[in-house]
């Protein structure tokens, strides 16, 4: 039978162009590699080299075989070190809200990633609870939170904390001021908002019980791209955290930051308590938990 060490012997014999040399590279005697290069012969039923003076030269089966085989070696051992490295790379799955994974996970994602050590996984939740209970069940071994609760038994670490804009069309009055107010806004406008459950929506709802204001939300909506689809065609504003306005491109729509009553949210990750000295260092180095 042939095996593949009879190969990788022929194919260094070949290459350094004697017996005698290929022996002394593989650190075995002579007559072994004789040995073994008599038994590929047999196995293939034909002669693959002939010995002279110089060394070796390869007889027409012998080059088809080193031409042939060469190549596939070099296959079969970038496959071997693929298996061996990917036995070393840890999975890291990550759960988030939908706005977070997408705005404010990136800036974070070399470090992660730890030079390739790491494998990130990402996922998308609707809400903080059922983040909090994929790291309780180990579906998630980290999960990113907006205005979370204090947990008992998963550690909840700030990392941030961000003002909520209006975003509005450009060709708004809105676009003329200086200073925006949140009670402006609520009373004034048309909101096209994120659906329940939803915790920026949360925050708008708790600053409006504050001032006592019921808003006028003429559309509720799941993702951020309809919230923008719907108020560049002047449908409505819209209320957004900083990293999501920030990162609006479109000409037809302003933001502004909400500053007379201006109004926050919290981000925060949250992982097992165990795991808050290996996790932690990767997102802040400042952040308490609470």
């Amino acid at each position: 039978m042939i095996s593949i060490e009879q190969i990788r012997y022929f194919l260094e014999i070949v290459r350094r162009g004697s017996l005698n040399k290929a022996s002394e590279h593989l650190y075995i005697s002579q007559p072994s590699l004789s040995k073994q290069l008599r038994q590929l012969e047999k196995g293939l039923d034909c002669k693959l080299l002939i010995r002279n003076y110089s060394g070796v030269e390869t007889t027409p089966q012998g080059r088809l075989l080193y031409e042939t085989m060469s190549s596939v070696m070099d296959e079969f051992d970038r496959a071997v070190e693929q298996v061996r490295y990917s036995s070393k790379i840890q999975q890291l799955r990550i759960g988030g809200l939908g706005n977070l994974v997408t705005y404010f996970l990136p800036r974070y994602m070399e470090r992660l990633r730890a030079k390739g050590k790491n494998q990130v996984i990402i996922d998308t939740c609707l809400s903080n609870q059922e983040l909090v209970e994929g790291v309780e069940n180990g579906k998630f071994d980290m999960v990113l939170l907006s205005n979370a609760e204090p947990q008992k038994d998963v550690a909840v670490i700030p990392l941030m904390t961000e003002p909520l804009y209006v975003v509005f069309p450009v060709k708004h009055p809105l676009y003329h001021r200086k200073k925006v107010s949140f009670l402006d806004v609520v009373l004034q406008e048309k909101l096209v908002l994120y659906k329940d459950p939803c915790t920026i929506r949360a925050s708008i709802r708790k600053a409006c019980s504050r001032i006592k204001v019921i808003p006028n939300v003429a559309l509720e909506l799941d993702l951020t791209e309809s919230l923008l689809s719907y108020v560049s065609r002047g449908k409505g504003v819209t209320i957004l955290p900083s990293i999501v306005a920030k990162a609006i491109k479109t000409p037809y729509i302003a933001v502004r930051e909400i500053n007379q009553i201006p109004i926050y949210r919290e981000i925060a990750v949250a992982m097992k308590k165990e795991n808050i000295a290996a996790y932690l260092p990767m997102f802040s180095d400042n952040a308490e938990t609470f």
